[in-house]
């Protein structure tokens, strides 16, 4: 989670109306290798909370039992 991307040096421009972003992982459920992302951008700074993140774990963790 990212609350400023102007000011992480890590941070690729795709958008360049992008503010902040939140990138979860989608997890193996058994070796929990990562099978890819999920990831939201903001044109707000600081646009997403601890309960934002926690939704999109939520998320994250339903397409990883296609591979139970």
């Amino acid at each position: 989670m990212v609350g400023d991307v102007t000011q992480d040096p890590r941070y690729l421009t795709t958008l360049g109306s992008t503010r902040s972003e939140i990138i979860v992982p989608i997890l193996h459920p058994v070796t929990r290798a990562i099978l890819g992302l999920i990831g939201v951008e903001s044109e707000r700074v600081n646009a997403f909370t601890q309960d934002d993140r926690a939704f999109l774990e939520k998320c994250a963790s339903s397409p990883s039992r296609l591979w139970d």
